[in-house]
């Protein structure tokens, strides 16, 4: 017996109801992306490793636990894009968008991978939707792009589970003095801290904040808090995010404990998270990245920017979104007399966008209209030498039953019924 092949644990197939909340998601996002004056790149799957961990940062846990990385033939270190930041920065810089402002309001989608357990809402292939903005360190810039995020969200009609959190991780200046008083006491409480986190604290001290064991949770709820150590222009671009947030009544909660996964973020940060889909529950989250773009060789360029995932989304949307089923048809055709009249239907059909069957394909009648039934076409036009004859054709009805004769350019009044019906 040949052997049956399976996929990867971690990755999944999509369609049916699934690839419609999918494409529905998509084209949400795209509506909104455009008309807030975004346009869209695309960008590899594969790119140099060193892309990502020159990017995201060595001490994070994506570039030391969770890359897909491998020796490609010809001996260069390649990485499956785990994140698409870092990928549009680099195409940002390559391509010389740099040079022509239209390119400055990005946005791209795409499978993204990372070796992480699966389970719900987390996959090793996953999807993301996202933006970046470069050119500005003006925080109505930040403001622009969460609210871009936020009517996405009101549409998708998930913003009374939603919490919108966000929080200031500083810049070079009041950042490092943060991070002294944090090993300070992280130092003195070294013993309650796990091995993973007493690794962070030499890598990047910030990254304790991801942990998820409960009991360093606990201990990091006496730390120091950032908030309490922005200077002048941080607390600014803060202070403002916040304003601007509550004029449009964007409801937001700040947790100081929030750093994001990454290591290029400088100021505000934010995440969204969906209550009811367990602990997963980050659908989006982004924040500003004044340094990257300079320190991948380009100019003194300040970014914002955020990625929404599909896959969580999905989970969220699932109960407020409701599939549409499209009106199709079948077209049978007695006997091979009426094969090219069949044809001729079928083509004009389809030419007025309507999805059309030919099952002239499986045999003869019996069988074309057993077909139709497993298909669930709507309705069934029925083609013999009567039909031919007269130039019209016999439609039935599959919800109801009813069957009639009519000219062709009449079924198009009875798939209008069914769909504003």
């Amino acid at each position: 017996m040949e052997e049956r092949f399976t996929r990867l644990r971690g990755f999944i197939d999509i369609y049916g109801d699934d690839l419609y909340f999918f494409e529905f998601l998509e084209n949400t996002f795209r509506k909104y992306a455009e008309v807030y004056g975004f346009v869209e790149i695309k960008t590899p799957i594969l790119e140099k490793t060193d892309l990502f961990v020159r990017g995201i940062g060595e001490g994070s846990d994506i570039v030391r636990k969770e890359m897909f990385s491998f020796e490609d033939r010809g001996g260069r270190n390649v990485t499956m894009r785990p994140e698409g930041t870092a990928s549009v920065v680099r195409a940002f810089l390559e391509n010389n968008l740099v040079n022509d402002p239209k390119y400055y309001k990005l946005f791209y989608s795409g499978p993204m991978f990372r070796a992480e357990r699966p389970q719900a809402g987390r996959l090793r292939q996953f999807h993301q939707l996202g933006v970046e903005w470069f050119g500005s360190d003006n925080p109505i810039v930040d403001f622009e792009t969460i609210s871009m995020l936020w009517d996405i969200i009101v549409e998708l009609g998930i913003h009374s589970n939603v919490d919108l959190i966000i929080n200031s991780v500083g810049c070079d200046k009041c950042i490092p003095n943060y991070k002294e008083n944090l090993k300070v006491f992280f130092d003195s409480n070294y013993d309650k801290f796990c091995d993973d986190c007493k690794d962070r604290r030499n890598r990047n001290i910030l990254r304790v904040f991801d942990c998820k064991n409960h009991s360093c949770q606990r201990t990091l709820g006496d730390a120091p808090k950032v908030l309490d150590y922005l200077c002048d222009d941080c607390r600014y671009h803060f202070d403002t995010l916040q304003n601007l947030l509550s004029k449009k009544r964007i409801p937001f909660v700040v947790e100081d404990s929030l750093v994001r996964g990454l290591d290029y973020y400088t100021r505000n940060v934010f995440e969204v998270r969906y209550r009811g889909i367990g602990s997963q529950n980050a659908i989006a989250g982004g924040g500003r990245y004044n340094k990257l773009v300079k320190e991948f060789g380009g100019p003194d360029i300040p970014a914002f920017g955020f990625a929404m995932g599909v896959e969580r989304t999905i989970l969220a949307i699932k109960d407020k979104v409701k599939p549409i089923n499209k009106v199709s048809v079948g077209v049978c055709n007695v006997s091979d007399n009426e094969l090219d009249y069949a044809i001729k239907v079928a083509n004009y059909l389809r030419g007025k966008g309507i999805i059309t069957h030919l099952f002239s394909y499986v045999g003869n009648f019996g069988k074309q209209m057993k077909m139709a039934n497993r298909f669930g076409v709507n309705f069934v036009v029925i083609l013999g030498e009567d039909e031919v004859r007269k130039n019209v054709i016999s439609v039935k009805n599959m919800e109801t039953g009813e069957q009639k004769q009519i000219n062709l350019e009449e079924v198009l009044l009875l798939i209008a019924e069914v769909r504003h019906g």
